[in-house]
Formats: C-alpha cells, structure tokens, sequence
C-alpha cells in the first residue's frame, strides 16, 4: 500500500472519507513527518510549501471574497513507529473569505513522536473562517504534542477553532492559542479533550477583545481518569464598548487524577462585559441514576456521560 493510500485508510478509520484525498474539487495537504505526501489546491485558495531540514512551512491563502464550498484538509502524520514533525502554518483570508480547514493529527501508529505546530492565522474584515483540528492516537504514551496559534480577526469577521483529542493516550498536549478581535469581530475557541494513565494536559486560551461590540467565547471540556493530570487556562480581556466575552471549563475527574481550571477576566472599558463559569468533579449524580434506571451498569453510565460531554 502507498503512503498515500494509507492516508486515506487513516481518514477512513476516523470518521472522516478518505476520498477527499482523490477529489479534484477539494484542496488539501497530506504530510508524512516532514515529508510532504500529496497536496492540491483550487482557483481562489493558494498554498506555497517551503521544505527544510528540521521544520516545514506551508503558506495558505484565500482570495478576497472566495467562499470555499468544500473543506480544506489538512493531514498530519507518522507512518512509522518513532520519528517527529515539525510544521508552520500561515494561513490568510482576504477579505470577505470564507472557508473550513479540518486538520488531522493522524498517530495511531506512533509510539515516541514529537509533533509541533505553529499557526499563525490572519482573518481579514468580514471573513469566516473555522479551523477543526481532531488528533487520533495509539495506546502509546510516547507522544508530545505541542500546537500554539497567534489569531488576528479583522472588523466583522469571524473565526472559530475547535481541538479534540478523545481517542487513544495523549501523552502530553501543549495547547496555546490567543485571539486578537476587532470591532465587531466574533471568536470561538473550544476544546474536548480525555486524558487517562499519567497523561498531561495543558490548554492555555487567551482572547483579546479589542474592538467595539467583539465578542468572544472559550469552551474547555476535559475528562480525567487513572492518573492524568491537566490544567486549563482561560483569559479573556475586555478592551472597548460593548465587547462581550465568556469562558466555560467543565472538567470530570475519576480514580487519581487531577483536573485544575484558572480563569482571568480583564475588564478596560466601563462598557465591557466578560463573565465565566468553571466545574470540575465527578459525574453528574442525577444523571448516573437517570441511566442506571434505563438498565445501564454505574461504569456504562459513567462511559455515557463523559463521551456525551466530550462530543
């Protein structure tokens, strides 16, 4: 089997259709380490590759008012057992741009990896974009995973990212993401994540809400068990009239691990609203005994509640 055709085996396993590999219509990049597989784009969405020996570059841009009908996919993997990869990602929106990257981080195989992203997003005025980004991983304990965003959005553009990494080990996960909105800009930052064994999970989300009647929101689900520990950070500033903003942590914790939540709220303007709300414990009660009365056992209910929270 071709590397590439493994790819789409991948995608396939994951929920997604490896045929968008094969889709003339539908832009992508495919990358094996640092070692590009396959990528293509079409009119209106431009992408450039800069290749070197420890780090790689991709520079993605759309053109001025271009709605891209079908998602772009972004794939990121390991064919091999051991190894690392190392990408930058620049991506542009021109003006009135809209468009849907879904990424994935394919490591199912993976066993030591070390895999770092860097993203460097600009969101131009009146433009839409979404960034999905799923990771699949092995059993393997071995993987380090470090993804940092630096996220401008112009006036009355919107952008909103989503991270999960619910399937296999995390080993341990760097995520840093922070937002910069101008006026009337909305952001959209959420993040599921289940941690088990001695996992390590850190989230650190700021959003800067500059602009006049920006808003934004950060949404953390994280669900702990064994002898995983994670720790979430949320920041939200309020800096202009009418700017509103939100943060919700919700974290459920079993056996010996640790979740931990620490929201901060800055408020500059008399105008600006930013509120937040964080839970971290066991199981919903009322709910465990909800299930167990329809016949399902305590450990399928717990499974039930947490999989509902993380989807």
């Amino acid at each position: 089997m071709q590397a590439i055709e493994q790819y789409s085996a991948w995608l396939n396993s994951a929920g997604a259709d490896g045929n968008v590999l094969n889709d003339r219509d539908t832009a992508h990049l495919v990358a094996d380490g640092q070692r590009l597989l396959s990528r293509q784009t079409i009119p209106g969405v431009t992408m450039q590759i800069e290749q070197q020996a420890e780090s790689t570059t991709a520079r993605i841009c759309i053109a001025e008012n271009m709605q891209v009908l079908k998602p772009i996919h972004l794939c990121f993997g390991l064919l091999q057992r051991t190894g690392e990869q190392h990408f930058s990602i620049e991506i542009k929106l021109e003006a009135g741009a809209r468009v849907h990257f879904i990424a994935h981080g394919l490591f199912a195989n993976a066993e030591i990896l070390r895999h770092s992203m860097d993203k460097r997003i600009d969101v131009g005025a009146g433009a839409d974009m979404r960034f999905t980004d799923g990771h699949i991983h092995g059993l393997s304990a071995g993987i380090d995973v470090k993804t940092t965003g630096q996220v401008t959005v112009a006036r009355k553009g919107r952008y909103a990212a989503d991270f999960s990494l619910t399937s296999g080990l995390v080993g341990r996960l760097d995520l840093n993401e922070t937002v910069q909105a101008e006026e009337y800009a909305m952001v959209e930052l959420s993040s599921r994540v289940f941690g088990h064994a001695d996992d390590l999970i850190n989230i650190n989300e700021t959003v800067s809400l500059n602009g006049k009647f920006s808003r934004g929101m950060i949404k953390s689900r994280v669900a702990l068990e064994d002898d995983a520990r994670a720790e979430v950070f949320g920041t939200t500033e309020g800096r202009a009239e009418g700017a509103r903003g939100h943060m919700d942590c919700l974290e459920i914790i079993k056996d010996r691990a640790v979740g931990q939540s620490t929201p901060l709220v800055k408020v500059c303007h008399p105008q600006a609203k930013i509120t937040h709300e964080a839970a971290i414990g066991t199981v919903d009660k009322k709910q465990m005994e909800t299930l167990i009365a329809h016949g399902l056992s305590p450990e399928q209910a717990t499974d039930m509640i947490v999989l509902g929270m993380l989807r």
